[in-house]
């Protein structure tokens, strides 16, 4: 009775951008099997509302790359059908890994030691463990060659997006109420998709996952960071002088504009938050990259959020200048003394007409004296490499970080000094 049915089953292609598995992740699914993750774990997410914050309805072509399939019986422990995308950090993986109740702190998962090694010093080449003080052994933990295995297959497993949008699917844009959101679906969100890192209360895991109660951006008036962050996610930031290394999934895919508008009230109006709530017209206009616009609502209704002209997408100029730039720069804009300039503070980055400022990305620079010190070192040009906007979010970044209150620039200012070779 089972052979025609897996005859047929054989036959069904993957789903469309379903990856195979590579020869590390092929490795940590054994490693999976072997330490009986499978026994509280599924990996079939059913079309049911309670099933929802693991993903999608699992398809058939999900399963392409997989045999035997590790559907599971038991969920002692959520569905990991999705778990890369829901948590794409392999430094929380780790440290789930190394000891669960280091970012759950709820947890009944056992720990597993045995796929690290505690040594004296780092290897070359090898990363730490960053974990919690009132966790850490007493010396440097790393991953074993399993551990990392085991974590690549799991940051392997993402539910590629189905086409078309399946009947029933939550539609993105706003919603019909242009203020105010739902505290209760806000909440739910936050422990669906939020808590596992910065923690049920907002405070977050120290040195590893930023705390969101008190932070300036959840505080802030004007919501462009805190919105951008969410939907593009963020990694390697400066928070209050400590520096977080964990990729910050990002959302945009995964949540409706309502969903991520309901997830950043929530973090606005919670631990003593004070921030300005947003409406899901804030994130509709802030996946376009456009200036947010004050709602056309009676007075007592109007959202407090007016964001200025022009207006860059924070998160993505973080990123830009981090992949171009921090090399030299610095992630804190403090360059190499005497051999790369420093952005905080600087003349140029901070002067009211950003001419020079945009013509230097453009064009690149050399030989410069800054503040009394020549330097030699060659500025490559970006004008072949980063589109107008590109540009404009890496000089929008400088002129608003470290300090700096450089007026914004928008891509047509790029556009007007390309053109003036």
């Amino acid at each position: 009775m089972g052979v025609l049915p897996g005859i047929w089953l054989s036959k069904v292609p993957p789903t469309p951008g379903l990856k195979p598995l590579t020869p590390l992740e092929a490795r940590g699914r054994d490693v999976y099997v072997s330490e009986g993750c499978f026994y509280c774990h599924t990996q079939q997410v059913r079309p049911l509302s309670g099933d929802k914050p693991f993903g999608r309805p699992s398809a058939p072509g999900d399963y392409a790359y997989q045999t035997t399939e590790l559907l599971g019986s038991e969920r002692t422990g959520p569905d990991l059908s999705n778990i890369g995308t829901r948590q794409s950090s392999s430094i929380w993986q780790y440290i789930h890994l190394y000891q669960p109740r280091a970012v759950v702190p709820q947890s009944i998962m056992p720990a597993f030691p045995w796929l690290f090694r505690v040594v004296d010093k780092l290897p070359p080449g090898e990363k730490a463990v960053p974990l919690p003080p009132q966790f850490a052994p007493g010396g440097v933990v790393v991953p074993n060659d399993d551990g990392k295995a085991l974590a690549a297959y799991l940051l392997s497993l993402k539910q590629p997006a189905l086409v078309p949008t399946q009947s029933g699917a939550a539609p993105l844009g706003p919603s019909s109420e242009p203020l105010g959101f739902d505290a209760t679906k806000g909440a739910a969100l936050f422990a669906d998709n939020c808590a596992s890192c910065h923690g049920a209360e907002g405070k977050g895991v120290p040195g590893t996952f930023p705390p969101l109660a008190g932070d300036p951006m959840v505080n802030a008036a004007n919501p462009t960071a805190h919105i951008g962050a969410v939907l593009h996610g963020l990694s390697g930031k400066v928070i209050n002088g400590q520096k977080y290394e964990a990729q910050m999934p990002a959302f945009a895919d995964q949540l409706a504009d309502q969903q991520i508008a309901d997830i950043i009230n929530h973090e606005r109006s919670s631990w003593g938050n004070r921030g300005a709530l947003i409406s899901a017209a804030d994130v509709v206009a802030a996946r376009a990259n456009e200036p947010l616009q004050k709602q056309a609502t009676s007075p007592e209704q109007v959202s407090p959020v007016a964001a200025p002209a022009p207006s860059f997408d924070a998160a993505e100029g973080s990123k830009l200048f981090a992949d171009n730039c921090a090399a030299c720069h610095g992630a804190e804009g403090k360059g190499v003394p005497g051999t790369f300039p420093p952005l905080a503070g600087d003349q140029v980055v901070n002067a009211t007409d950003p001419a020079e400022h945009i013509t230097t990305v453009l064009r690149g620079l050399s030989g410069k004296a800054i503040n009394g010190q020549k330097y030699e070192v060659e500025m490559p040009p970006f004008a072949d490499r980063l589109s107008d906007q590109q540009i404009a979010d890496i000089i929008n970044h400088e002129r608003t970080s470290w300090g700096n209150q450089g007026p914004l620039v928008t891509p047509a200012d790029i556009t007007k000094l390309r053109a003036n070779k």
